[in-house]
């Protein structure tokens, strides 16, 4: 078997075996705890700008976002301090994350002024990456009730780039016979084509269009069933990622299925190896390890969504390989 061969078999049974990272097994009890009290710290200050959402109001998501700043920096800090005095284990593993997610450096997806084909070498390799680690399995298993059997279902995902999971769902789709419709939107006319190019060329069923991720005022209330937003959180700040989730969750019929990567140290190094070894893109590796410094970690994630008018039945949860999953029903499913 060729060396490349056989690291793809081993990476798809790590995929299909994962377990969550010593780091987050250390921290999970400390960041839920915290999370609780952080909550009953700034949700009242939250609920204030509750009406005005519903309105649109300018000045309601900023006065949102930056109580959902401030609460996720108390969160992290308190996090770090009590688990300084939990044992050796748990302060290390603070101490770890704390030193990985101080980070201001931004994505070369993310510059424009990066050329246009080193940008598009990078996407084809996330593609790639995320086929070898069957990223999407787990992704469609929480997908799945809320599609409602032969019924059409109306999906809108958001920030979702060049539509790398939007293409995927409708290759799903078609083979198993589901009836979706199906919009990738995103702001980027530029990554909007090349998913729209792609869509073409394998005569799948999706639409690209523009759509601003943190203002749905041109959308109704049950325009779409399903919104959501797929391995693209980390590349807003705290008090977008709740503005987000509070317009997804306004015009949601159904519910809110927002995914992405959870921080780690160790599965960033793995991934990034994987990537040098199999791409030999070190563009692709850089941008790698940017999220996974960006990433949320679940507890967080809930602590967001718990601060916007549609958080009391939002949960956030790891699933296998190395993602988070928050996701919001509406209805029962």
């Amino acid at each position: 078997m060729q060396p490349t061969g056989m690291i793809e078999r081993a990476t798809r049974w790590l995929s299909e075996h994962a377990t969550r990272t010593p780091g987050s097994i250390l921290l999970g009890r400390i960041r839920q705890s915290v999370a609780e009290r952080t909550l009953a710290r700034y949700s009242a200050e939250a609920e204030r700008f509750w009406p005005g959402l519903a309105d649109g109001a300018p000045e309601a998501r900023a006065g949102l976002a930056d109580v959902a700043e401030r609460a996720l920096s108390t969160m992290r800090s308190e996090v770090d301090l009590e688990a300084s005095h939990s044992g050796p284990l748990q302060a290390w593993a603070a101490l770890m994350d704390a030193r990985w997610r101080e980070t201001h450096e931004g994505e070369y997806l993310d510059d424009p002024s990066v050329d246009h084909d080193r940008r598009v070498r990078i996407l084809e390799h996330l593609d790639a990456m995320n086929d070898l680690l069957d990223t999407y399995r787990g992704f469609f298993e929480w997908l799945e009730p809320m599609l409602r059997g032969g019924q059409r279902t109306r999906l809108l995902e958001l920030a979702a780039g060049h539509g790398g999971f939007a293409l995927a769902l409708a290759r799903r789709a078609q083979d198993e016979g589901r009836d979706l419709d199906l919009l990738a939107s995103d702001i980027k006319q530029e990554y909007l084509d090349l998913g729209a190019a792609r869509a073409r060329a394998e005569d799948l069923d999706v639409r690209f269009g523009l759509q601003d991720a943190l203002d749905l005022g041109n959308l109704e209330p049950g325009s779409y069933d399903i919104l959501m937003c797929m391995q693209s959180l980390h590349h807003f700040p705290a008090g977008e990622v709740v503005v987000m989730f509070t317009e997804a969750a306004r015009v949601a019929a159904r519910g809110v299925l927002f995914f992405d990567g959870t921080r780690s140290t160790l599965a960033a190094l793995g991934l990034g190896g994987l990537g040098l070894f199999r791409y030999r893109d070190r563009d692709f590796v850089h941008d790698a390890m940017v999220s996974f410094r960006r990433f949320f970690v679940a507890e967080e994630l809930e602590l967001l969504a718990r601060l916007s008018p549609w958080g009391a039945r939002a949960r956030a949860q790891w699933i296998a390989p190395g993602h988070c999953v928050l996701a919001l029903a509406k209805q029962d499913t």
